[in-house]
């Protein structure tokens, strides 16, 4: 976090960046300072500045602020940094986190991203190709707008997964409003990540720049439907210069909605998916082995509480399904998971575990 003193007192970002690289920790800096003006071409201003850092009246302000939002700052140099994300051209030096940041050092990670302006067709598809993903333990990564990001993030949750939401303003800053209570569950179970600084409006110029984060921080993005000027094109394009690859879902040729995905697969920028498996398959991710009630050592009210449990359900969702007593209930469902039949989940979920 410490690194972070050069931000506070101004030192420019390409400066950071190379101190960065050259050293591990902030306090190395200050072994050989004269070195990094002649190594580095720093001037005798960027020097002052890097010394003043040491004693930056706004340092401790800075940190009761990260610790009053229960934020958590990671630098480009920490090992919890996203490796796909630090391989990009010019990753952030710093990203602010809230919630569970060991997400984002996994290995399956799968951006989905779409129109604001998502329609049934676009919300139905992105339903299907995320419940595939989610049960074979990707994570869904989007941009917290409306529309398909929005679903992509609530399947997720819906399915039991792990998502992380990029936002296009400070962690501190809620937009868009009517997302207010999807944010607060991604922040129970997943992460919300920026690279701007707390206190960061929202505004059309941040979107690019937090678009080149959700390709980059993913080993592959999914475009579910695109207007042919859709945002999602951007970060579509972005994740194929940075050769990752490009999935789009086809759609109605006469939809203005659907031309985005078309133009991708047309032009060869994207392939065409129809289904999550599509997408394991290009990675050789092995697809888990569902378990049907005949393989499982159920019966009786086990078996039905098992099989009610295809999504995640809290316990009063369960006890209408398969109407036993909550003490019970609760009874079987402790045996169950502790025989790997069911996992509990934040807020109070649970769901089947699929995995034998």
């Amino acid at each position: 976090m410490e690194w972070y003193r050069l931000k506070l007192e101004g030192l420019k970002s390409s400066k950071i960046r190379l101190l960065m690289m050259r050293y591990i920790e902030y306090k190395e800096i200050f072994s050989k300072l004269e070195l990094l003006k002649t190594d580095l071409n720093f001037t005798d201003t960027d020097l002052e500045k890097i010394i003043n850092s040491k004693i930056n009246k706004k340092y401790d302000d800075f940190k009761e602020q990260l610790n009053f939002f229960n934020i958590s700052l990671i630098g480009l140099n920490s090992n919890r940094y996203p490796k796909f994300l630090k391989n990009i051209e010019k990753p952030p030096l710093f990203l602010f986190c809230k919630g569970d940041i060991d997400l984002l050092t996994s290995e399956r990670v799968i951006s989905v991203v779409g129109s604001r302006a998502a329609t049934k067709y676009g919300e139905s598809c992105c339903d299907k190709i995320v419940k595939g993903l989610v049960e074979q333990n990707v994570v869904i990564v989007s941009g917290l707008a409306l529309g398909i990001d929005a679903i992509a993030h609530r399947k997720t949750l819906d399915y039991g997964g792990k998502t992380i939401a990029v936002l296009g303003c400070g962690v501190d800053i809620i937009y868009p409003n009517t997302n207010k209570k999807l944010r607060e569950d991604i922040e129970k179970s997943g992460v919300v990540i920026s690279e701007f600084p707390l206190g960061t409006s929202s505004k059309p110029i941040n979107f690019p720049i937090r678009n080149r984060i959700i390709a980059g921080i993913s080993r592959g993005t999914v475009v579910v439907e695109s207007s042919i000027k859709s945002g999602s094109l951007i970060t579509a394009n972005l994740a194929f210069e940075e050769g990752r690859e490009v999935f789009a879902v086809p759609g109605d040729i006469i939809s203005e909605y659907s031309k985005g995905c078309n133009e991708l697969i047309k032009n060869n920028q994207a392939k065409l998916v129809t289904s999550a498996d599509d997408i394991l398959t290009e990675y050789d991710w092995e697809k888990r082995k569902n378990v049907t009630s005949i393989e499982i050592n159920l019966s009786g009210e086990r078996l039905k509480i098992y099989d009610c449990l295809k999504t995640k359900l809290q316990l009063d969702e369960i006890k209408e399904q398969v109407n036993l007593d909550t003490s019970l209930l609760l009874s079987h469902l402790m045996e169950l998971e502790l025989e790997g039949y069911v996992k509990s989940l934040p807020g109070g979920y649970y769901r089947r575990e699929e995995q034998f």
